[in-house]
């Protein structure tokens, strides 16, 4: 027995794309707190059928708890069945642009080595004493700040023993022309006495390139694009490549004749710059919104 199906009296008819329900949100992005993905029921006749334009804005923003801003657009038309009479019905897929956003994850980045400058000045030590979990030498060193790595190289006694120490420590403390502390790893018991010796600033630097597992930034941003215009609207970050007055690639920073310089690099460090640990790749995430994927890692 067939069915024929009537429209009443300012009812679409079903030769039209008809809503025959409610926008149902999703989310593709875990932790994304913003809505950015919905489908909607349609039906229609099979024999008016034809697949709408992507990128087509969703006509009813404004209602049906859709935001009027920022635009939704058609990704995908799926899950279509058939209801018999003649007619059709599926979703329609909307999706808005989402904004950047990022996620943690460790990662072994091999970092370039390079060379900023040698030892510094050698300071006389005048006198060695223990202060708390600090040992303290009086000495005119300015050229050293909190953190910093510098040699020592002294001869002193403690209870009768005498010692005569060579190796690098790191400074916790400091008085600009006055003293310099470490911790208290200098070997023996009891008072100082007999001190003599200098402490200077270490080179700083690394004599080679290092692979380090260090904690990344993986950063995802997105853009409604053709293929065609992809390398603008989403172009490529390039993976961070340091290199010689030729151009070519190089794994080893010196203080000049390169780029970055080994300063400019030191300057990064310092100021918490993550630089680009990986070329990005880029994917179709919905319809015609594209997704760029960089990852970040801090300079160290």
């Amino acid at each position: 027995m067939s069915v024929t199906y009537y429209t009443a009296t300012g009812q679409n008819a079903f030769n039209a794309v008809t809503t025959i329900g409610l926008p149902v949100w999703e989310t593709p992005i875990p932790g994304y707190d913003a809505p950015i993905v919905f489908r909607q029921r349609f039906m229609q006749t099979a024999a008016s059928f034809s697949n709408a334009t992507l990128d087509t804005p969703y006509s009813a923003a404004g209602s049906y708890g859709v935001p009027a801003t920022p635009t939704f657009y058609l990704v995908s038309e799926e899950n279509f069945s058939d209801v018999r009479a003649g007619l059709i019905e599926w979703d329609r897929v909307f999706a808005a642009v989402p904004d950047s956003w990022s996620e943690p994850e460790e990662y072994a980045n091999t970092y370039v080595g390079y060379f900023s400058s040698g030892p510094g000045t050698g300071f006389s030590v005048t006198s060695i004493t223990v202060s708390g979990a600090q040992t303290v030498m009086s000495s005119t060193i300015n050229t050293v700040t909190v953190g910093d790595s510098i040699f020592i190289s002294l001869t002193y006694s403690r209870s009768g023993i005498s010692y005569g120490i060579a190796q690098s420590a790191t400074v916790v403390s400091f008085s600009s022309g006055a003293s310099v502390s470490i911790s208290n790893i200098l070997p023996g018991e009891g008072d100082f006495l007999n001190e003599s010796g200098t402490v200077r600033a270490a080179s700083q630097g690394r004599a080679s390139a290092r692979t380090q597992i260090v904690g990344s930034r993986v950063v995802y941003d997105y853009a409604l694009s053709t293929v065609a215009s992809l390398n603008e609207n989403l172009p490529i970050l390039q993976k961070f490549s340091p290199m010689n007055s030729l151009g070519a690639s190089i794994d080893y920073l010196q203080s000049s004749l390169c780029f970055p310089t080994s300063g400019e690099y030191l300057a990064m460090i310092a100021n918490g710059t993550e630089i680009i640990a990986e070329s990005s790749s880029r994917r179709r995430w919905l319809g015609n919104i594209y997704v760029r994927q960089t990852r970040l890692v801090p300079a160290l």
